[in-house]
Protein backbone atom coordinates (compact mmCIF):
# COMPACT_ATOMS: atom_id res chain seq x y z
CA UNK A 1 0.00 0.00 0.00
CA UNK A 2 0.88 3.78 -0.52
CA UNK A 3 1.32 5.73 2.53
CA UNK A 4 -1.86 7.55 3.13
CA UNK A 5 -1.71 10.93 2.69
CA UNK A 6 -4.12 13.97 2.18
CA UNK A 7 -3.51 16.81 -0.04
CA UNK A 8 -6.92 19.28 0.22
CA UNK A 9 -7.22 21.18 -2.72
CA UNK A 10 -9.60 24.31 -3.09
CA UNK A 11 -13.35 24.62 -1.21
CA UNK A 12 -14.40 21.12 -0.78
CA UNK A 13 -12.11 19.21 -2.85
CA UNK A 14 -9.35 16.89 -1.38
CA UNK A 15 -7.01 13.90 -2.93
CA UNK A 16 -6.89 11.09 -0.46
CA UNK A 17 -4.48 8.13 -1.01
CA UNK A 18 -6.36 4.92 -2.43
CA UNK A 19 -5.43 3.04 0.28
CA UNK A 20 -7.13 5.29 3.20
CA UNK A 21 -10.45 4.61 1.48
CA UNK A 22 -12.11 2.24 4.05
CA UNK A 23 -15.65 3.40 4.13
CA UNK A 24 -18.36 3.51 1.81
CA UNK A 25 -19.31 7.28 0.28
CA UNK A 26 -23.12 8.13 1.32
CA UNK A 27 -24.70 10.18 -1.24
CA UNK A 28 -26.34 12.95 -0.20
CA UNK A 29 -30.64 13.54 -0.92
CA UNK A 30 -31.26 12.93 -4.19
CA UNK A 31 -33.84 16.17 -5.35
CA UNK A 32 -35.50 13.14 -7.54
CA UNK A 33 -36.39 11.96 -4.14
CA UNK A 34 -34.09 8.85 -4.04
CA UNK A 35 -31.03 7.85 -2.50
CA UNK A 36 -27.57 5.37 -3.30
CA UNK A 37 -24.63 4.48 -1.50
CA UNK A 38 -21.49 4.19 -4.13
CA UNK A 39 -18.92 1.60 -2.49
CA UNK A 40 -14.85 3.25 -3.19
CA UNK A 41 -12.31 0.73 -3.34
CA UNK A 42 -10.04 -0.83 -0.64
CA UNK A 43 -7.59 -2.30 -2.57
CA UNK A 44 -4.80 -0.40 -4.61
CA UNK A 45 -4.59 -0.67 -8.57
CA UNK A 46 -1.57 0.33 -10.24
CA UNK A 47 -3.80 2.60 -12.67
CA UNK A 48 -5.32 4.66 -10.32
CA UNK A 49 -3.31 5.31 -6.59
CA UNK A 50 -5.40 8.33 -5.69
CA UNK A 51 -8.84 9.61 -5.10
CA UNK A 52 -10.07 13.39 -6.02
CA UNK A 53 -12.74 14.15 -3.35
CA UNK A 54 -14.79 16.75 -5.39
CA UNK A 55 -18.49 18.32 -4.04
CA UNK A 56 -20.54 21.35 -4.24
CA UNK A 57 -23.84 23.17 -4.41
CA UNK A 58 -25.69 23.99 -7.57
CA UNK A 59 -28.45 23.36 -9.73
CA UNK A 60 -30.64 23.41 -5.80
CA UNK A 61 -28.80 20.30 -5.08
CA UNK A 62 -25.43 19.07 -3.36
CA UNK A 63 -23.48 17.17 -6.12
CA UNK A 64 -20.41 15.22 -6.02
CA UNK A 65 -17.48 13.37 -7.51
CA UNK A 66 -14.96 10.89 -6.57
CA UNK A 67 -12.90 10.58 -9.71
CA UNK A 68 -9.87 8.15 -9.53
CA UNK A 69 -6.44 9.26 -10.69
CA UNK A 70 -2.47 7.87 -11.28
CA UNK A 71 -0.52 10.93 -9.58
CA UNK A 72 -2.16 14.33 -7.65
CA UNK A 73 -1.58 16.84 -10.38
CA UNK A 74 -3.87 14.81 -12.53
CA UNK A 75 -6.49 16.23 -10.21
CA UNK A 76 -6.26 19.67 -11.57
CA UNK A 77 -7.65 19.20 -15.07
CA UNK A 78 -10.40 16.59 -13.63
CA UNK A 79 -11.62 19.45 -11.30
CA UNK A 80 -11.25 22.24 -13.65
CA UNK A 81 -13.84 20.44 -15.71
CA UNK A 82 -16.27 20.07 -12.93
CA UNK A 83 -15.84 23.16 -11.48
CA UNK A 84 -16.52 24.91 -15.54
CA UNK A 85 -18.94 22.69 -16.65
CA UNK A 86 -21.64 22.77 -13.58
CA UNK A 87 -21.45 26.17 -14.29
CA UNK A 88 -21.61 26.11 -17.44
CA UNK A 89 -24.33 24.01 -17.86
CA UNK A 90 -26.39 25.61 -14.79
CA UNK A 91 -25.94 28.53 -16.73
CA UNK A 92 -27.74 26.68 -19.89
CA UNK A 93 -30.53 25.17 -18.54
CA UNK A 94 -31.49 26.91 -15.82
CA UNK A 95 -35.05 28.66 -15.14
CA UNK A 96 -34.20 29.78 -11.79
CA UNK A 97 -31.40 32.40 -12.53
CA UNK A 98 -30.83 34.63 -16.27
CA UNK A 99 -30.39 31.65 -18.80
CA UNK A 100 -31.11 31.17 -22.43
CA UNK A 101 -33.78 29.33 -21.43
CA UNK A 102 -35.19 31.58 -18.98
CA UNK A 103 -35.25 34.14 -21.82
CA UNK A 104 -37.24 31.66 -24.01
CA UNK A 105 -39.49 32.13 -21.07
CA UNK A 106 -39.16 35.89 -20.83
CA UNK A 107 -39.68 36.45 -24.46
CA UNK A 108 -42.83 33.94 -24.62
CA UNK A 109 -44.20 34.49 -28.33
CA UNK A 110 -41.10 36.19 -29.25
CA UNK A 111 -38.34 33.97 -31.71
CA UNK A 112 -35.46 33.77 -29.27
CA UNK A 113 -31.55 32.85 -30.18
CA UNK A 114 -30.32 30.00 -27.91
CA UNK A 115 -27.31 27.54 -28.26
CA UNK A 116 -27.95 24.29 -29.78
CA UNK A 117 -27.31 22.56 -26.60
CA UNK A 118 -30.59 23.93 -25.17
CA UNK A 119 -32.37 23.44 -28.56
CA UNK A 120 -31.11 20.09 -28.88
CA UNK A 121 -32.25 18.84 -25.15
CA UNK A 122 -35.68 21.09 -25.10
CA UNK A 123 -36.01 18.90 -28.82
CA UNK A 124 -35.21 15.89 -26.97
CA UNK A 125 -37.76 16.37 -24.26
CA UNK A 126 -40.83 17.31 -26.77
CA UNK A 127 -40.06 14.03 -27.96
CA UNK A 128 -40.43 11.84 -25.24
CA UNK A 129 -43.25 14.45 -24.12
CA UNK A 130 -44.78 13.02 -27.36
CA UNK A 131 -43.92 9.16 -26.74
CA UNK A 132 -44.97 9.56 -23.45
CA UNK A 133 -48.17 10.77 -24.41
CA UNK A 134 -47.28 14.06 -22.77
CA UNK A 135 -46.97 11.84 -19.19
CA UNK A 136 -43.28 13.58 -19.14
CA UNK A 137 -43.96 17.11 -20.45
CA UNK A 138 -41.17 20.11 -20.55
CA UNK A 139 -44.11 22.64 -20.63
CA UNK A 140 -44.85 21.77 -17.07
CA UNK A 141 -43.24 25.19 -15.78
CA UNK A 142 -46.21 27.33 -15.26
CA UNK A 143 -48.14 24.58 -12.91
CA UNK A 144 -44.24 24.07 -11.52
CA UNK A 145 -44.37 28.12 -11.03
CA UNK A 146 -47.72 27.95 -8.74
CA UNK A 147 -46.56 25.08 -6.61
CA UNK A 148 -43.10 26.31 -6.04
CA UNK A 149 -42.31 22.64 -4.48
CA UNK A 150 -38.47 22.45 -3.42
CA UNK A 151 -37.99 26.34 -4.57
CA UNK A 152 -39.73 27.93 -1.43
CA UNK A 153 -44.02 27.27 -1.89
CA UNK A 154 -45.77 26.39 1.51
CA UNK A 155 -49.02 26.68 0.32
CA UNK A 156 -51.51 24.86 -2.07
CA UNK A 157 -52.23 26.73 -5.05
CA UNK A 158 -56.37 28.19 -5.48
CA UNK A 159 -58.40 25.73 -7.77
CA UNK A 160 -58.22 28.75 -10.17
CA UNK A 161 -54.29 29.21 -10.27
CA UNK A 162 -53.75 25.62 -10.80
CA UNK A 163 -56.57 25.54 -14.26
CA UNK A 164 -54.93 28.16 -15.10
CA UNK A 165 -51.29 27.03 -15.62
CA UNK A 166 -53.22 23.72 -17.11
CA UNK A 167 -54.64 25.66 -19.74
CA UNK A 168 -50.96 26.79 -20.64
CA UNK A 169 -49.73 23.54 -21.03
CA UNK A 170 -49.25 22.94 -24.61
CA UNK A 171 -45.66 21.07 -26.32
CA UNK A 172 -47.55 21.68 -29.81
CA UNK A 173 -46.80 25.45 -29.36
CA UNK A 174 -43.00 25.14 -29.00
CA UNK A 175 -41.46 25.93 -32.04
CA UNK A 176 -37.33 25.51 -32.78
CA UNK A 177 -36.11 26.18 -36.13
CA UNK A 178 -32.19 26.03 -37.70
CA UNK A 179 -30.95 29.37 -39.67
CA UNK A 180 -27.75 28.79 -41.27
CA UNK A 181 -25.22 27.67 -37.66
CA UNK A 182 -28.19 29.49 -35.02
CA UNK A 183 -30.99 27.94 -33.46
CA UNK A 184 -34.05 29.89 -32.45
CA UNK A 185 -36.70 28.84 -30.11
CA UNK A 186 -40.49 30.44 -29.66
CA UNK A 187 -43.20 29.28 -26.97
CA UNK A 188 -46.85 30.07 -27.04
CA UNK A 189 -46.87 33.68 -25.09
CA UNK A 190 -47.68 32.57 -21.02
CA UNK A 191 -46.08 29.80 -21.46
CA UNK A 192 -43.13 28.35 -19.78
CA UNK A 193 -40.57 25.73 -20.55
CA UNK A 194 -38.82 23.77 -17.62
CA UNK A 195 -36.07 20.89 -18.34
CA UNK A 196 -35.81 19.61 -14.98
CA UNK A 197 -37.05 16.20 -15.50
CA UNK A 198 -34.50 16.01 -17.98
CA UNK A 199 -31.29 18.21 -17.73
CA UNK A 200 -29.18 16.61 -15.08
CA UNK A 201 -29.34 13.21 -16.79
CA UNK A 202 -28.08 15.28 -19.61
CA UNK A 203 -25.70 16.98 -18.06
CA UNK A 204 -24.22 14.22 -16.14
CA UNK A 205 -23.42 12.27 -19.23
CA UNK A 206 -21.66 15.22 -20.64
CA UNK A 207 -19.84 15.44 -17.67
CA UNK A 208 -18.89 12.07 -18.08
CA UNK A 209 -17.98 12.12 -21.37
CA UNK A 210 -16.14 15.25 -20.77
CA UNK A 211 -13.91 13.45 -18.25
CA UNK A 212 -13.34 10.29 -19.97
CA UNK A 213 -11.92 12.60 -23.13
CA UNK A 214 -9.63 14.01 -21.08
CA UNK A 215 -7.93 10.57 -19.95
CA UNK A 216 -10.70 9.40 -16.78
CA UNK A 217 -10.82 5.97 -16.75
CA UNK A 218 -12.63 5.12 -13.04
CA UNK A 219 -14.74 7.39 -11.14
CA UNK A 220 -18.29 8.65 -10.68
CA UNK A 221 -20.71 11.62 -9.90
CA UNK A 222 -23.67 12.11 -8.09
CA UNK A 223 -25.87 15.24 -10.07
CA UNK A 224 -28.30 15.37 -6.77
CA UNK A 225 -30.20 12.10 -7.58
CA UNK A 226 -28.03 11.13 -11.19
CA UNK A 227 -25.38 8.64 -10.64
CA UNK A 228 -23.20 8.69 -13.10
CA UNK A 229 -20.36 5.67 -12.88
CA UNK A 230 -17.52 6.17 -14.99
CA UNK A 231 -15.71 2.71 -16.11
CA UNK A 232 -15.15 0.57 -13.32
CA UNK A 233 -13.52 0.50 -10.02
CA UNK A 234 -9.64 0.98 -9.86
CA UNK A 235 -9.32 -2.70 -9.17
CA UNK A 236 -11.59 -3.16 -12.51
CA UNK A 237 -14.45 -4.61 -10.50
CA UNK A 238 -18.34 -3.17 -10.94
CA UNK A 239 -19.59 -0.34 -9.05
CA UNK A 240 -21.85 -1.18 -6.28
CA UNK A 241 -24.97 1.12 -5.92
CA UNK A 242 -27.44 0.53 -3.32
CA UNK A 243 -31.24 1.17 -3.57
CA UNK A 244 -32.96 3.06 -0.44
CA UNK A 245 -35.89 1.80 0.67
CA UNK A 246 -37.87 4.50 -0.03
CA UNK A 247 -40.21 4.85 3.23
CA UNK A 248 -37.20 4.46 5.99
CA UNK A 249 -34.54 6.62 6.73
CA UNK A 250 -31.40 7.06 4.49
CA UNK A 251 -28.62 4.29 4.24
CA UNK A 252 -31.36 1.61 4.01
CA UNK A 253 -31.69 -0.02 1.09
CA UNK A 254 -33.11 -2.89 -0.58
CA UNK A 255 -31.03 -4.14 -3.50
CA UNK A 256 -27.48 -3.15 -4.79
CA UNK A 257 -26.75 -3.05 -8.10
CA UNK A 258 -24.03 -3.80 -9.76
CA UNK A 259 -22.54 -0.87 -13.14
CA UNK A 260 -20.09 0.50 -15.04
CA UNK A 261 -20.16 3.01 -17.96
CA UNK A 262 -24.07 4.10 -17.30
CA UNK A 263 -25.93 6.23 -15.48
CA UNK A 264 -28.48 4.95 -12.74
CA UNK A 265 -31.25 7.45 -11.77
CA UNK A 266 -34.08 7.17 -9.63
CA UNK A 267 -37.50 8.74 -8.94
CA UNK A 268 -39.79 8.73 -6.38
CA UNK A 269 -41.99 10.98 -4.07
CA UNK A 270 -40.98 10.49 -1.00
CA UNK A 271 -38.36 13.66 -0.52
CA UNK A 272 -39.35 16.76 -2.17
CA UNK A 273 -43.07 17.78 -0.80
CA UNK A 274 -44.36 20.16 1.38
CA UNK A 275 -47.64 19.65 4.03
CA UNK A 276 -50.54 21.59 4.54
CA UNK A 277 -52.74 21.56 7.37
CA UNK A 278 -51.24 17.65 8.01
CA UNK A 279 -51.40 16.54 3.93
CA UNK A 280 -48.56 15.96 2.22
CA UNK A 281 -47.92 16.86 -1.63
CA UNK A 282 -45.26 15.54 -3.59
CA UNK A 283 -43.28 17.22 -5.94
CA UNK A 284 -43.59 15.21 -9.36
CA UNK A 285 -47.00 17.09 -11.08
CA UNK A 286 -49.23 16.22 -13.50
CA UNK A 287 -49.46 18.15 -16.69
CA UNK A 288 -53.46 17.17 -16.97
CA UNK A 289 -54.61 17.44 -13.37
CA UNK A 290 -52.03 20.38 -12.55
CA UNK A 291 -51.53 19.08 -8.76
CA UNK A 292 -49.18 16.08 -7.54
CA UNK A 293 -49.00 13.06 -9.05
CA UNK A 294 -50.77 9.42 -7.16
CA UNK A 295 -49.01 6.80 -7.90
CA UNK A 296 -48.57 3.43 -6.60
CA UNK A 297 -45.07 3.49 -7.84
CA UNK A 298 -42.75 4.77 -4.57
CA UNK A 299 -40.00 4.68 -6.51
CA UNK A 300 -38.44 3.88 -10.50
CA UNK A 301 -34.88 3.11 -10.86
CA UNK A 302 -33.63 3.16 -14.57
CA UNK A 303 -29.94 1.72 -16.04
CA UNK A 304 -28.36 3.16 -19.19
CA UNK A 305 -25.52 4.41 -20.87
CA UNK A 306 -27.92 7.78 -21.56
CA UNK A 307 -28.70 9.69 -19.29
CA UNK A 308 -30.36 11.99 -20.42
CA UNK A 309 -33.18 9.02 -21.51
CA UNK A 310 -33.22 7.46 -17.56
CA UNK A 311 -33.57 10.84 -16.46
CA UNK A 312 -36.76 11.52 -18.27
CA UNK A 313 -38.63 8.46 -18.18
CA UNK A 314 -37.77 7.76 -14.53
CA UNK A 315 -40.38 10.71 -14.31
CA UNK A 316 -42.33 9.16 -17.11
CA UNK A 317 -42.71 5.95 -15.66
CA UNK A 318 -43.63 7.20 -12.11
CA UNK A 319 -46.28 9.35 -13.10
CA UNK A 320 -47.61 6.77 -15.35
CA UNK A 321 -48.61 4.93 -11.93
CA UNK A 322 -47.62 1.10 -11.49
CA UNK A 323 -49.97 -1.04 -14.14
CA UNK A 324 -49.31 1.94 -16.74
CA UNK A 325 -44.90 1.66 -15.63
CA UNK A 326 -45.74 -2.46 -16.32
CA UNK A 327 -46.86 -1.91 -19.48
CA UNK A 328 -44.58 0.22 -21.11
CA UNK A 329 -41.71 -2.23 -19.60
CA UNK A 330 -43.33 -4.88 -21.21
CA UNK A 331 -43.15 -2.73 -24.55
CA UNK A 332 -40.04 -2.03 -24.02
CA UNK A 333 -38.26 -5.35 -23.58
CA UNK A 334 -34.53 -3.67 -23.32
CA UNK A 335 -34.68 -1.10 -20.72
CA UNK A 336 -33.48 -2.21 -17.29
CA UNK A 337 -35.58 -1.08 -14.55
CA UNK A 338 -36.64 -1.36 -11.11
CA UNK A 339 -39.61 -0.82 -9.44
CA UNK A 340 -41.09 -0.42 -6.17
CA UNK A 341 -45.09 -0.19 -5.10
CA UNK A 342 -45.94 1.82 -2.12
CA UNK A 343 -46.70 -1.42 -0.47
CA UNK A 344 -42.27 -1.68 0.46
CA UNK A 345 -43.02 -5.13 -0.70
CA UNK A 346 -43.49 -5.82 -4.41
CA UNK A 347 -40.74 -5.44 -6.92
CA UNK A 348 -40.55 -5.39 -10.21
CA UNK A 349 -37.54 -5.81 -12.51
CA UNK A 350 -36.54 -6.39 -16.18
CA UNK A 351 -35.27 -8.82 -17.71
CA UNK A 352 -31.73 -7.16 -18.87
CA UNK A 353 -31.56 -5.83 -15.46
CA UNK A 354 -31.87 -9.29 -13.59
CA UNK A 355 -28.26 -10.14 -13.60
CA UNK A 356 -27.23 -6.75 -12.36
CA UNK A 357 -29.30 -6.43 -9.20
CA UNK A 358 -29.65 -8.32 -5.94
CA UNK A 359 -31.82 -8.10 -3.38
CA UNK A 360 -30.62 -7.80 0.43
CA UNK A 361 -34.46 -8.55 1.98
CA UNK A 362 -35.55 -11.36 2.33
CA UNK A 363 -39.88 -10.00 2.83
CA UNK A 364 -39.44 -8.86 -0.84
CA UNK A 365 -41.98 -10.25 -3.92
CA UNK A 366 -40.06 -9.88 -6.79
CA UNK A 367 -41.44 -10.37 -10.45
CA UNK A 368 -39.11 -10.35 -13.38
CA UNK A 369 -41.36 -8.40 -16.30
CA UNK A 370 -40.42 -9.83 -19.74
Amino acid sequence: MKQEQTIWRHGLTSVLALGSLALGVMSPAWSMASSASVETPTVEAPQASYAVHWSTMNMGTFIQAQLYVEKPEDATRFVEILDRGIVDYDNLFSVHHASPLQTVNDKAGQWVKVPEEVAQLTQRALDIARESHGVFQPMIGPIVNVWKIGFGGKQVPSDEAIAKAVSLVDDSKVDIKKEGKDWWMRIAPGQSIDLGGIAKGYIGTALADKLTAAGLTSGFLDLGGNVVLIGTKPANAPWRVGLQVPDSTRGEYFAVVQGANESLVTSGAYERFIEVDGKRYAHILSAVTGRPVHSEVASVTILSPDGTFADAWCTALFAMGWEGALQWLKDHPQVKAVLMKTDMKTVVLTAPAEPFVRFVRDDLHVTVVK
